[in-house]
């Protein structure tokens, strides 16, 4: 039997065992914990919360039988209006999640049996705490309400947080415009050419969804770092303030840990156009990836819904090209400092390659996005290879194939060159698309190719592949600056930091190379 008010000394005999002259040893609950282990400061609670209940419940039964045995009836005294049963109610159905056997091993084994079963993504503490919804969390947690899950084709109808919205003028969110930085009337103007002049670079937004009162009503911060950047080309004159307003209201969201799809896109505008002595990209594009993967960007929706309207699905694109904008900037981040990447090649990267054909009409925007994300998969797979064993303090370790590594890495980078520019003459893409992806693949052949140029490389394979790999190198560097300086200019488009420091490398590998070909 359970021991029902009995002392933990084992002294006094529990009222079950007192009915029944039986001998009552009471021993102490163990079940849920391993031997040796201690109860956390959450049982120790839970134990003392039983104990009172215990203990409430035995002293409301000695005053009914006390008042029994007086004579005392419940219409002689006011208080006692309520018969003791109603009265004690709430004490029985307290008592009674915590004392009866049922519930304490739904409650307290649920963790040892639990650890013989195969659970999944389940042995993770924050889904554990959200899947057990049994009274020991409710009780101990005391966990603030939350909204279920959202499912990946239910994405589209998320609502921004009301610490996020902007209301009118005068609300604790500012904007540039309730600044009086810039007007309504110029805010359009920088919102078209942001679009026209700055997004073709990073391919991050929708001009049929991003327009000035949707960004607007969605987010300030997104807000104030577009109008930021279109002001650092545009309208130098309020730059610095909005750029100063862009950079409080990261601190902002990062403190009261704002998360939306466009607090992820606006950490990651940051570091797009920023200013040179600004060291902040990889935190801002480390915190906009585990955000991203926390909000669910990554879900593959296979199978839209069917009654999805034109503004969802422009919203889900939104999600979707968000992640795989980031997963490109990620692992450029990788390939150039040699750290690990944050962003896996999940189920989303490995569709990539035709997302662009989905949500109706192919557009050439969502062809770059599409093969870029190739692009940087081709350029991880080959700079893991080589940066494996990059921390060990011999050449033993080095790929002895180099030659063979680069000849396979070079074919695969013709076979995307030909297949994305196929892709882009299907959705009519205009020069500037083709030279923004030669760009690229110049730049990623470059940097690739570049590994056989190593001091590292054995001397049975220098002779061949330093010379295969020093022409490789030479011919993109020559490229990379003729498009940057030719068209890229006559096409009056702004380049961003990253390409200037493409830039800077190609004219740097250009006059090294140059001096290697000069005779002794």
């Amino acid at each position: 039997m359970k021991c029902v008010g009995a002392d933990e000394s084992g002294q006094t005999p529990c009222e079950r065992c007192r009915r029944t002259n039986s001998n009552c040893i009471f021993e102490k609950h163990r079940r849920g914990r391993k031997p040796g282990s201690k109860l956390s400061e959450a049982s120790k609670m839970l134990r003392r919360l039983e104990k009172n209940l215990n203990s409430a419940k035995l002293k409301s039964q000695s005053n009914e039988k006390f008042m029994a045995s007086s004579g005392i009836s419940d219409g002689h005294n006011p208080s006692t209006n309520i018969p003791v049963e109603g009265r004690l109610r709430g004490v029985d159905q307290t008592s009674d999640r915590y004392t009866s056997s049922g519930m304490s091993s739904q409650t307290m084994d649920v963790d040892e049996d639990d650890n013989d079963t195969e659970r999944g993504d389940d042995q993770f503490p924050a889904k554990m705490i959200k899947k057990k919804e049994n009274q020991f969390f409710k009780i101990i947690l005391n966990p603030e309400h939350k909204s279920p899950s959202l499912s990946p084709t239910s994405r589209a109808t998320i609502q921004t947080p009301v610490s996020q919205t902007r209301s009118a003028s005068g609300s604790k969110h500012p904007d540039p415009i309730d600044a009086g930085l810039v007007s309504e009337e110029k805010a359009e103007i920088l919102f078209d050419s942001i679009f026209l002049r700055l997004n073709p670079f990073i391919n991050l937004f929708d001009p049929s969804l991003h327009t000035v009162s949707y960004v607007r009503s969605k987010s300030p911060f997104l807000f104030t770092t577009l109008i930021m950047a279109g002001c650092k080309f545009f309208e130098p004159s309020a730059y610095k303030d909005c750029l100063d307003m862009a950079q409080q209201y990261a601190v902002r969201a990062f403190s009261e840990a704002w998360k939306s799809v466009e607090v992820v896109q606006a950490f990651a505008c940051l570091t797009y156009w920023r200013e040179q002595n600004d060291n902040r990209t990889w935190m801002y594009i480390g915190y906009a990836c585990r955000m991203a993967v926390e909000l669910g960007l990554n879900k593959l929706v296979t199978k839209p819904p069917p009654n999805e309207t034109a503004l969802q699905m422009r919203q889900r694109r939104n999600y979707e090209r968000t992640y795989l904008v980031l997963f490109v900037h990620d692992r450029s981040l990788s390939m150039q400092t040699g750290r690990h990447w944050m962003l896996p090649e999940d189920e989303l990267i490995r569709h990539s390659d035709t997302w662009h054909e989905e949500g109706g009409p192919v557009k050439c925007e969502d062809v770059v996005v599409a093969a870029m994300v190739q692009l940087r998969r081709i350029a991880g797979e080959t700079t893991d290879m080589f940066r494996t064993n990059r921390t060990s303090a011999d050449d033993s370790n080095y790929p002895s194939n180099v030659g063979i590594v680069l000849n396979g890495c070079n074919t695969k980078l013709d076979q995307w060159k030909s297949t994305w520019q196929t892709e882009l003459r299907r959705a009519n893409g205009q020069s500037f698309h083709y030279s923004f992806l030669l760009l690229f693949w110049s730049y990623i052949r470059l940097f690739l190719n570049s590994f056989g140029l190593q001091h590292r490389l054995p001397p049975a394979n220098r002779s061949s592949t330093h010379l295969m790999s020093l022409h490789m190198c030479y011919v993109d560097a020559l490229e990379i600056l003729r498009i940057a300086s030719k068209d890229f200019r006559e096409f009056g488009v702004l380049v961003c930091f990253t390409l200037l420091q493409q830039y800077s490398i190609a004219h740097t590998l250009v006059s090294a190379t140059a001096r290697s070909l000069l005779p002794s």
